[in-house]
C-alpha cells in the first residue's frame, strides 16, 4: 500500500529536521513523511540511546548553533553544553588547555614542544589573512604556506587538520582549512540534538509520519507526483526534499533530476571518512577534556559524559582497502588502552565498544582540484518547485555549517 502526502523529506539529519520545522509551521495543512535510514533521527548528530550509538559528532560551530537556537525553546537550550577544554596526551600525561586555545601557541607547545610554539607565528598570520579574498582561487595548503617547510608547527597542523576533517595537510585546500580552524576557535556546542528535535516532531502531531529504518531504494516522478520506494513501504507526494548528502542520494535519485552542478560534484569529488570507536565508561572523568588528541596513535578523542568516542580521519579511498581499515582499528584500540592507563578513574577496559565507518562529507575537506565543482553549486539555483536539496554538502562555502544554513534558507525562499 502506498501512503500519500504533500511532502517527502529524505533524511532526518539536522538539515532535514530544520527544514521540517520551517515547512510544517508555514504549511500546517501539509501532510509530511520523514524517511530516515537509521533507527533514530539525528543523522551524524544522533546521541546514544535505545541500542544505537552516536558518532562523537555532536559538536556544532557558533554560526550553526545560533541558527539552530532559533528552532529550540529556552528549556531545550539549557541542555546545550559548550566545549570548555581541549587536551593532548603524551607519554600517559594529559596537558589541558581552554578550548579557545585549540589552535593557539599553547596547544602547539603541547603537541609539538617548544619548537612548534616558537614557529607558530606564521600559522597565526595565515589564520587571520587567507580568507580576506573570498573570490581567490582555491590553493593547496602547500602553496599557501609561506613558512619553513621543515617547521615543527606543520606537525601540529597535521594533527589539528585531522581533527577538523582533513586527512592530509599538504593537499588540503587552504581556504577550507582556515575556515575550519576559525570555526573551532569560536567554539563548539554539543547536546542530545535528536532528542531536542523530537519535541518538534511531536508538535507536528498527525501532520507528520516518521519512518525510521527506511532505506530508500528508488524514486520516480510521474504525472507531477513523486513515488519513493523504501524498505518500509512506498510513499507518494507532490514535493520531494533531499536532505541526504549527494553521494548517498545519487544511489536512488535518477540522474535526470540532478542539476549539472550537483551531478558533477557527486561524480568527481570524494568524501572523507571517519573510523569511530564508541565506548561507555563506568563514570564520567573530570580530568578528561571534551576534545583530546593522542598524537602517538593519530587519534582524536571526544568525551561526552560517560561516552568516549575515538576517531581516526581517513581518505575515502583508503576505507575500501581492508588492511588500511584494520590498521586504523588497531590505532583506536591502542589509544583506548593508553587513555585507560593514564586515567584509572575511567574504570576497567570493556569489550562492549562499537566501531563504525562513516563517510563524513566532502564539504569538510574538498581538495583544491575538486573545489571548482563546489564553487559552481548555487544553493538557491538548485531548488525546484517539486524538488529541493539541503545539507552541508550543497554549496560552495569552505565552511560546511554555512552550506547547511544557506541551503535550508534557499529552500525556504524557493518554497515560500
Amino acid at each position: 500500500m502506498t501512503e500519500t502526502a504533500d511532502l517527502i523529506i529524505a533524511g532526518a539529519g539536522l538539515a532535514g529536521l530544520l527544514s521540517l520545522r520551517h515547512l510544517s509551521e508555514k504549511y500546517p495543512t501539509w501532510k509530511i513523511v520523514l524517511l530516515e535510514r537509521e533507527e533514530q533521527i539525528g543523522g551524524r548528530l544522533r546521541s546514544t540511546r535505545d541500542g544505537n550509538w552516536n558518532c562523537g559528532l555532536q559538536g556544532i560551530g557558533a554560526d550553526l548553533f545560533d541558527y539552530v537556537s532559533q528552532a529550540l525553546s529556552p528549556e531545550d537550550l539549557a541542555q546545550v553544553k559548550r566545549f570548555e577544554r581541549a587536551g593532548v596526551m603524551t607519554a600517559q600525561k594529559i596537558s589541558d588547555f581552554p578550548f579557545s586555545q585549540i589552535s593557539a601557541a599553547e596547544m602547539a607547545r603541547g603537541l609539538g614542544g617548544a619548537a612548534a610554539a616558537r614557529d607558530w607565528a606564521p600559522v597565526e598570520e595565515l589564520f587571520s589573512t587567507v580568507l580576506t579574498d573570498a573570490d581567490a582561487p582555491e590553493q593547496a595548503f602547500s602553496q599557501v604556506w609561506k613558512g619553513d617547510r621543515k617547521s615543527a608547527a606543520l606537525v601540529v597542523l597535521e594533527h589539528l587538520g585531522r581533527l577538523w576533517g582533513f586527512p592530509e595537510l599538504n593537499s588540503a585546500p587552504g581556504r577550507s582549512l582556515i575556515a575550519r580552524a576559525q570555526q573551532f576557535r569560536r567554539g563548539q556546542w554539543a547536546a542530545p540534538w535528536d532528542q531536542l528535535f523530537q519535541r518538534c516532531l511531536e508538535a507536528c502531531g498527525e501532520q507528520l509520519t516518521v519512518a525510521c529504518g527506511s532505506q530508500i531504494m528508488a524514486a520516480r516522478y510521474e504525472a507531477k507526483m513523486w513515488t519513493v520506494a523504501s524498505t518500509r513501504g512506498s510513499f507518494q507526494a507532490q514535493r520531494l526534499l533531499v536532505a541526504q548528502s549527494p553521494w548517498e542520494a545519487i544511489a536512488w535519485l535518477p540522474k535526470d533530476f540532478w542539476p549539472n552542478s550537483l551531478l558533477n560534484l557527486s561524480s568527481k569529488a570524494k568524501a572523507v571518512s571517519l573510523l569511530v570507536l564508541s565506548d561507555i565508561v563506568s563514570a564520567p572523568c573530570s580530568q578528561l577534556p571534551e576534545v583530546l588528541l593522542i598524537p602517538a596513535e593519530d587519534v582524536q578523542v571526544i568525551s561526552q559524559g560517560q561516552q568516549i568516542v575515538y576517531q581516526a580521519t581517513l581518505n575515502f579511498e583508503l576505507t575500501v582497502q581492508a588492511p588500511a581499515v584494520v590498521k586504523a582499528v588497531k590505532r583506536l584500540k591502542r589509544a583506548k588502552k593508553k587513555l585507560h592507563a593514564a586515567l584509572p578513574e575511567l574504570g576497567p577496559l570493556s569489550d562492549t565498544d562499537h566501531i563504525a565507518l562513516l563517510p563524513v562529507g566532502w564539504a569538510h575537506a574538498a581538495s583544491p582540484q575538486e573545489q571548482r565543482w563546489f564553487d559552481k553549486v548555487d544553493a538557491q539555483a538548485i531548488q525546484k518547485p517539486h524538488l529541493g536539496y539541503c545539507g552541508d554538502s550543497y554549496g560552495g562555502e569552505a565552511d560546511s555549517d554555512r552550506n547547511l544554513m544557506a541551503s535550508v534558507e534557499a529552500l525556504r525562499r524557493a518554497w515560500s
